[in-house]
């Protein structure tokens, strides 16, 4: 039996994301930027297969992280360059969750 969307458990993703190569070698705001975004994927359906002209841009990150703008940028470099958001046309698609 599976849990409806409303009773599952923040963090779900933590465990296998913390098993992945690539979180040793991440800042800090890179690390709880992806484990934020991958349990937020679940809801948000346009984190992980944005439809043409509605990828998330950094303003929309920025806003859906209650996070600082300018840490956004600097956690969004860290994640396109170890392959686990990728860009796309007009905003970031989470490629690792």
């Amino acid at each position: 039996m599976t849990r409806s969307a409303s009773r599952r458990r923040y963090g779900i993703h933590a465990r296998a994301i913390m098993a992945d190569p690539r979180w040793s070698v991440l800042p800090l705001a890179a690390r709880g930027m992806w484990l934020h975004l991958a349990d937020t994927a679940d809801v948000v359906t346009e984190l992980r297969a944005p439809a043409r002209g509605q990828a998330l841009t950094v303003p929309d990150l920025a806003r859906l992280l209650a996070a600082d703008p300018a840490e956004v940028i600097g956690a969004v470099s860290h994640l396109v360059n170890r392959d686990i958001i990728e860009p796309v046309a007009d905003g970031y698609r989470l490629k690792a969750y």
